[in-house]
């Protein structure tokens, strides 16, 4: 809630879309996500719990912050944060159920790329704890300097 929390504040005097804020905060997430990578790589398998709970909380931080950033895109018709929400939807309104089935092929492509998002992490998880969020810091600082590179010059 606290990084959700943060990231409504840096965000609310700015438009709904991508922004100079929303780099920064995601570029902020993925230094977050980098950093923690690294303690996990360089520490013992058996962490102290000061450090679990530190490792713990800055990951939820982290993650809160990513959400409210996402969500502030606000891309139609894909929940970014809720599957259930998208599966929801897609079901809702298809034609099966008597709606007009339109962005149901956007819908599809992120239900089939959260679950494919979801079996790499567990892979990932696999190896080491810190490839995992390794990984993620990649992929939010890539998404932070492409989204930088097409933002809206307004």
């Amino acid at each position: 809630m606290a990084g959700a929390a943060l990231g409504g504040v840096v965000l609310r005097p700015v438009p709904v879309g991508w922004a100079p804020r929303t780099t920064v905060l995601f570029g902020v997430v993925g230094i977050v996500l980098a950093s923690i990578a690294v303690v996990l790589l360089l520490s013992p398998d058996d962490l102290p719990r000061a450090v679990q709970l530190t490792v713990t909380g800055l990951l939820a931080l982290a993650m809160g912050t990513q959400a409210a950033t996402a969500r502030h895109l606000s891309v139609k018709d894909v929940t970014t944060v809720v599957v259930t929400s998208t599966i929801t939807g897609l079901a809702a309104d298809s034609r099966f159920a008597g709606g007009h089935g339109t962005h149901s092929g956007r819908r599809l492509a992120a239900i089939a790329l959260i679950c494919a998002g979801a079996a790499a992490g567990a892979l990932l998880l696999q190896l080491h704890l810190a490839w995992g969020v390794g990984v993620s810091a990649a992929l939010t600082l890539l998404v932070a300097a492409l989204g930088h590179t097409t933002e809206d010059p307004r």
